[in-house]
């Protein structure tokens, strides 16, 4: 098991401290931040592939898919994250 670092000490103690009604409005809110990061996650996904394409297409005039570019730029990520971790290991 792990410790716990102080900043969840210092939450777990404030938590004790509320009540009911301001733990779920701290649960709620702690809830909203974490959707709006994953949502922040997917549309940055979307955005990089999608400014590649606009450039090859309007700007290069090289004729390819969105969906191509989006196959090669996650596959392109994939194997750079490998790499970055096999460094760091």
């Amino acid at each position: 098991m792990t410790n716990p670092t102080p900043e969840q000490f210092v939450e777990a103690l404030n938590r004790w401290k509320m009540t009911p009604e301001e733990r779920e409005f701290a649960d709620a809110k702690k809830n909203a931040e974490q959707i709006g990061r994953n949502l922040a996650d997917i549309i940055l996904i979307f955005l990089a592939p999608t400014i590649i394409w606009l450039a090859l297409v309007y700007l290069i005039g090289f004729e390819i898919a969105w969906a191509k570019v989006f196959g090669i730029y996650f596959i392109f990520n994939f194997l750079k994250n490998i790499i970055v971790i096999s460094f760091k290991k």
